[in-house]
C-alpha cells in the first residue's frame, strides 16, 4: 500500500477529539440497539440511521434490498487512482424477532441487551465514520470515494441479502470497489480474513400416517429424522476440525397417538474449504436418502418421501495474512497497542471475498459476549482503542494511492 501522507500528523488531533466521544458513542450503540430490526424487517433501524447521516450532511439513498448507502467523494482530485471506491459496510439486523424485549441493563461497565454488540457496536462506528469523513481535513487528502453501506439480512437466514444486492449493483455498473471493509461487533484485535462458507438446509420427511397401533408398520417420518440426526452427528465427529455440522432445530407429529405424516431437522454446514463443503452436502444427502429407505423397507408401497431446502448458502474465500488490505489492518491494530489476530467468521465480507475482492471484517471497540441470546452483554471498556483502530484503517486505506503491493 503506497500512502500520500507517511506523517498523519494531522490525524493527531482529530483521533484525539474522538477518544473524548466514548460516552457519546455508546449513547448512539443503545439508542440503536433498542430498535428492533428482525432479518427481513429492518426500516424502523434503517430509517434512524438514515436521517442521522443527512443530519450529518451526506446524501443519502437506499436500494432494492433496503440497505442504506452514502458516498464519500475526494474534495481534491486523486493523482494515481482508478476512481474505484472502498466500501465499508455494517449490517443492520438481528436474529431476535420483533416480540424480543430489548431492555437495557447497565451494571458497571456492562451494558445487557438483545444486540447490544452485534451489530450495535458496528453501526455505531459507521455513525462515528460518517461525521469523521465529512471533515475538510479527511476529504481533502481522500485518493478515493468512500462508501458507507448499511445493510440488511446478513444473519441468518437473511443469508447475506443486502451485501449480494450491493456488490450485485456494482458489479453491473461497473464499479466494483478496490477493498472492502465490514464493521461487524465489538473487539480491538481480531482481523477476519478468511470467510466461513455455508449452508443451511431444512429436510423434511413426509408420509401417509396412520394409528400408532393399527398402522405400526407405516414408514414414520420421526423415526426417518431421528436416524438422520443420529447419522449427522456421526458426520459431525469425523469432520472436525476442518469442517462443522450441527442439527440446530427438529419438529415432527401431530399427536401423541399417531404416526405421524411429517418430520423435519435444520442443518447447518460450515467450512473454510469450498470443496469440503461440497463434500459434507453430499455426505448428508446421502444420509438423507438412507434415512428414508430404511424407515420404508417394511412398507415400500407407502415410502417415505423427503426434500431438502436451502435456506442458507454462504460462500467461502480468503485473502493471506500478507495481502495489503490485511498488512494494513495489523499496523493500524498494532499503533493502538494491540497485538493483531487473524480470524475466521462469517460476515457481509464473504461475499467480496468469494468475488475475488480484498476484504476483511473487524470490531469496533470494546469487547461482549452471549451474542445472539437475550443475556447478550458489551463492556465498554477502552472501547475508543478499537475505534481508533478502525478510524486509523479506514483514513490510510482512502488516502492511500495504490492499495496493491
Amino acid at each position: 500500500m503506497t500512502t500520500t501522507d507517511s506523517g498523519k500528523n494531522w490525524l493527531t488531533p482529530l483521533l484525539a477529539s474522538w477518544r473524548a466521544q466514548r460516552a457519546w458513542i455508546l449513547e448512539q450503540q443503545i439508542a440503536i440497539a433498542r430498535v428492533a430490526a428482525p432479518t427481513g424487517n429492518e426500516s424502523e433501524r434503517a430509517a434512524l440511521l438514515q436521517q442521522d447521516w443527512r443530519n450529518c450532511g451526506h446524501h443519502v439513498t437506499s436500494d432494492g434490498a433496503g440497505n442504506v448507502i452514502a458516498r464519500v467523494d475526494p474534495t481534491a482530485t486523486p493523482h494515481r487512482t482508478d476512481g474505484r471506491p472502498l466500501v465499508c459496510l455494517a449490517h443492520l439486523d438481528t436474529v431476535f424477532d420483533a416480540a424480543e424485549p430489548l431492555a437495557v441493563r447497565q451494571d458497571g461497565t456492562r451494558t445487557y441487551c438483545p444486540g447490544i454488540g452485534d451489530n450495535g457496536r458496528g453501526l455505531a462506528a459507521m455513525s462515528v465514520l460518517a461525521r469523521i469523513l465529512r471533515q475538510p481535513d479527511v476529504r481533502a487528502r481522500l485518493q478515493r470515494p468512500i462508501e458507507l453501506v448499511l445493510t440488511v439480512g446478513e444473519e441468518g437466514e437473511g443469508n447475506l441479502r443486502g451485501a449480494t444486492q450491493w456488490f450485485d449493483d456494482a458489479s453491473a455498473r461497473g464499479a466494483m470497489p478496490v477493498a472492502a471493509v465490514a464493521i461487524d461487533g465489538p473487539g480491538d484485535r481480531t482481523i477476519v480474513h478468511h470467510a466461513v462458507g455455508s449452508r443451511r438446509w431444512r429436510i423434511a420427511f413426509t408420509g401417509v400416517g396412520g394409528h400408532s397401533w393399527a398402522n405400526a408398520t407405516t414408514p414414520n417420518p420421526v423415526h426417518a429424522a431421528g436416524a438422520c440426526i443420529a447419522a449427522i452427528a456421526r458426520l459431525a465427529d469425523a469432520s472436525r476440525p476442518y469442517g462443522v455440522i450441527a442439527v440446530t432445530r427438529m419438529h415432527g407429529g401431530e399427536h401423541l397417538t399417531g404416526v405421524p405424516t411429517h418430520a423435519w431437522i435444520d442443518v447447518d454446514l460450515r467450512s473454510l474449504d469450498p470443496e469440503r463443503l461440497r463434500t459434507m452436502a453430499g455426505e448428508v444427502e446421502r444420509i438423507v436418502r438412507r434415512a428414508a429407505l430404511d424407515a420404508s423397507q417394511h412398507t415400500p408401497a407407502q415410502a417415505l418421501r423427503y426434500t431438502i431446502t436451502t435456506l442458507g448458502d454462504r460462500p467461502a474465500g480468503m485473502i493471506d495474512e500478507q495481502h495489503p488490505l490485511v498488512i494494513a489492518a495489523a499496523a493500524a491494530t498494532r499503533a493502538v497497542g494491540r497485538v493483531p489476530q487473524s480470524a475466521s467468521a462469517s460476515t457481509d465480507a464473504n461475499v467480496p471475498l468469494s468475488r475475488g475482492i480484498p476484504a476483511i471484517a473487524i470490531g469496533a471497540g470494546g469487547s461482549g459476549s452471549a451474542a445472539h441470546t437475550a443475556n447478550e452483554w458489551y463492556d465498554d471498556t477502552d472501547s475508543d482503542i478499537g475505534i481508533e483502530r478502525l478510524l486509523r484503517l479506514i483514513v490510510a486505506l482512502g488516502t492511500a494511492e495504490r492499495l496493491s503491493g
